[in-house]
């Protein structure tokens, strides 16, 4: 009976990283399409942007309540250490996201297989779905549509249930279920939403900074209209904490209060009475053309008034136009269009340092499978990479 040192579930940027880094170790590698990294192809739109090079004091606060637990993992291995691993040239846009220069996410996979691949242990396997994993004595069974293998260690590397059609359908909850794990309810995360009765069709491709609040949660950045909802930086981000039906309020100005809002307006307005309020808009908040003529068509308001000619009635309609504008969500985007998964195996059952989990012994966990999701920007391809690093330090210094 061949018995491997490790298993790895799964051939995306996670799975070959963490192979990659178990050197000289007998590896397989079981994925279940007939081509790895299937996800990693499409992320960042075919263009891989692979981390970010924000300090990583504050990459951290990029999973959001799950900053620290990711902490041990991304300070191991961090965005410069990632950087470096590469032995190609970056493109680094104004925001810190970093891309290869070829801005060919192609390029990032076959590093990785051409790694991998390198050490004459480790093999891949394709079309080779996992049926079941159960442990007999000190070696993990793992029954594929391909065969039987056996190993003294197992990773689960098969990600989370966005873009199913790459062959991230939850294979891992299964797994992880079966030895006693909680999975936490996944959700889409990173994703655009519709809007009930939305009135901003013709503001479509316009982005503009805004706050956007749902109860205790709110969240700045970059708003994108589309022809049925909102997209963008923010609400990608903001989109873990929405379900369909939930109400939010988005203010298009640098003011997430009203009454604050409505000082500086009228303090302005003062300062300025005979400048058109169309030009007071564009000058003041640099509103886009088209969003002011929309405006002023929902709020009724003649192109050719004056801020000293605003009536009260007319000038409240602004202020609340412009600030706590309350939306209701029609749906989140799916799973079909969902970056990223929210949920997954429960945090407080994987061992934070290595990986492991808490209940199995030498059975790990890495990437998007874990209950983890970063912001859009890098974050979650770095925290695949920095979990596949840990768990593979870890196996090295078991001697497994």
């Amino acid at each position: 009976m061949e018995i491997y040192d490790v298993i790895i579930i799964g051939a995306g940027p996670a799975g070959l990283f963490a192979g990659i880094n178990l050197k000289n170790k007998k590896v397989l590698i079981l994925e279940k399409k007939d081509k790895p990294g299937r996800k990693l192809l499409i992320s960042g739109g075919g263009k891989c942007n692979i981390t970010n090079t924000g300090k990583i004091t504050e990459f951290i606060t990029h999973y959001g309540e799950k900053k620290n637990f990711v902490k041990k993992a991304i300070y191991a291995f961090s965005n410069d250490d990632l950087i470096n691993f590469f032995e190609i040239n970056f493109y680094i846009d104004d925001s810190g996201k970093v891309f290869p220069e070829s801005m060919r996410a192609k390029e990032i996979l076959n590093y990785l297989l051409d790694e991998y691949l390198e050490d004459k242990k480790h093999e891949i396997i394709y079309n080779s779905k996992v049926e079941k994993v159960i442990k007999s004595d000190e070696y993990f069974k793992v029954y594929t549509e391909s065969g039987i293998f056996n190993a003294k260690n197992l990773i689960v590397a098969t990600g989370g249930k966005s873009f199913p059609m790459t062959g991230s359908t939850g294979d891992g909850y299964k797994i992880a279920k079966s030895f006693g794990h909680t999975i936490i309810s996944p959700r889409p995360a990173l994703t655009p939403i519709e809007i009930e009765n939305y009135p901003f069709v013709d503001l479509a491709g316009i982005s503009i900074n805004v706050w956007i609040k749902k109860a205790k949660n709110k969240m700045y950045g970059s708003l994108l209209f589309t022809h049925k909802g909102f997209s963008g930086p923010v609400v990608l981000n903001f989109s873990r904490y929405l379900n369909d039906g939930d109400k939010i309020q988005i203010s298009f100005v640098d003011f997430d209060n009203e009454e604050k809002f409505r000082k500086y307006f009228v303090e302005k307005s003062n300062q300025n009475k005979n400048m058109l309020l169309y030009d007071f808009l564009k000058k003041e908040f640099r509103f886009p053309r088209r969003f002011i003529a929309v405006m002023f068509r929902i709020l009724n308001i003649d192109k050719n008034k004056r801020l000293n000619n605003l009536s009260r009635h007319e000038r409240n309609n602004v202020i609340q136009y412009l600030v706590n504008h309350e939306f209701k969500v029609k749906k989140i985007g799916d799973f079909n269009i969902a970056m990223v998964t929210k949920g997954g195996i429960d945090t407080r059952e994987i061992n934070s340092k290595s990986m492991e989990s808490k209940l199995v012994e030498n059975l790990y966990f890495i990437g998007e499978v874990v209950d983890v999701d970063g912001y859009t920007g890098g974050y979650n391809l770095q925290w695949a990479f920095s979990s596949a690093y840990i768990a593979a330090k870890n196996i090295i210094e078991k001697g497994g």
